[in-house]
């Protein structure tokens, strides 16, 4: 490749060969910018190797030292491999549109002081129809407006979702200074990511949809055990390191935070209640209560919590099993 690539995209893969080629046709398919494609393969059993393989120059095949080591795993192996000034991320069943990585490209070639651009996605449902590819959204590529411009931690501490990792380009400064994805967390390592690079750089979001996030039965967002509160680990983990203000100085007030952990407290009990451990969701009920007193079904659940924690040592059986609730969110970014 003359010159070099622009952007070097990393792409984990697991059993994706219904989809690799759409999403790497995506990548590929970007005009403006030179890309090279490292699709990271974590121990498929499918034919996604194939397909890479298939595919030749500017395409790489790489793989996970163990197989099934996790998407954060699989990113770092992109990160050490690739060579390109602008690393962007894209997951091995999701879609660019056409234009996104030229039109973040320009916007940080406009903006040194930034070293992360994300952008905002749609939500696709092609499963068992004949659904043809959205086209992007908005004016000429020239126009590129904004809705998140600037020092985001405080933002992303009560938004997980502000940054989507499968719309992100960053340089390779940046992950020069905050190193890889957290290979210890099975879910929500890339939400961990960006708390830290939100210490590091502003952020631009563009106020366009530039990717699709596909929607599938194999989703990690359906399928994924939920038993371990991540979402509540990162979020502790960064309030201890560097507390509620972010480097501007923007900061989350005690009220809004407390109900945020009131909220991820009170979900990881329902999922228990439900479908793990009684005993595990009475706990979590009452740091809920603990934290935002004066939400009634934290209270109403430490009851019902208690009853089939009782029920289960006794002996019983024959509870219902029950889906999460519709007004409690899923785990950040569902696949990651």
């Amino acid at each position: 490749m003359t010159g070099g690539p622009d952007v070097s995209v990393v792409i984990p893969a697991l059993d994706c060969e219904r989809f690799i080629g759409a999403a790497i046709d995506s990548a590929l398919g970007q005009e403006g910018v030179r890309t090279e494609v490292l699709v990271i393969d974590d121990g498929s059993t499918d034919g996604t190797a194939e397909i890479v393989r298939g595919y030749g120059e500017p395409v790489r095949l790489l793989r996970t030292a163990a197989p099934r080591s996790g998407p954060g795993a699989a990113r770092n192996v992109g990160l050490r491999h690739a060579a390109a000034p602008l690393i962007a991320f894209l997951d091995g069943d999701d879609i660019w549109l056409p234009g996104k990585l030229a039109r973040q490209k320009r916007l940080l070639d406009g903006h040194p002081e930034v070293a992360l651009v994300c952008a905002q996605s749609i939500s696709w449902y092609p499963e068992g129809t004949e659904a043809p590819l959205p086209e992007a959204r908005g004016g000429p590529d020239n126009d590129t407006p904004l809705d998140v411009a600037g020092w985001s931690y405080a933002l992303l501490l009560m938004q997980p979702d502000a940054v989507w990792t499968t719309t992100v380009v960053v340089r390779r400064s940046l992950v020069e200074r905050i190193g890889g994805f957290d290979e210890t967390l099975r879910l929500g390592q890339d939400y961990e990511y960006w708390l830290r690079a939100s210490r590091e750089t502003p952020v631009l979001r563009v106020a366009r949809p530039l990717a699709l996030y596909r929607q599938h039965e194999n989703n990690s967002t359906h399928t994924a055990p939920r038993m371990r509160n991540y979402e509540l680990e990162i979020v502790e983990r960064a309030l201890a390191r560097w507390g509620r203000r972010g480097p501007d100085g923007t900061e989350v007030s005690k009220a809004d935070l407390r109900r945020r952990i009131a909220r991820l407290h009170f979900r990881m009990g329902y999922i228990h209640c439900w479908r793990g451990s009684p005993s595990v969701a009475v706990r979590a009920f009452c740091r809920s209560a603990l934290h935002n007193p004066w939400r009634w079904k934290a209270w109403a659940y430490i009851a019902v919590a208690s009853g089939r924690s009782l029920w289960r040592a006794a002996g019983g059986t024959g509870f219902t099993s029950r889906s999460e609730p519709r007004n409690e969110p899923g785990p950040h970014h569902g696949r990651s």
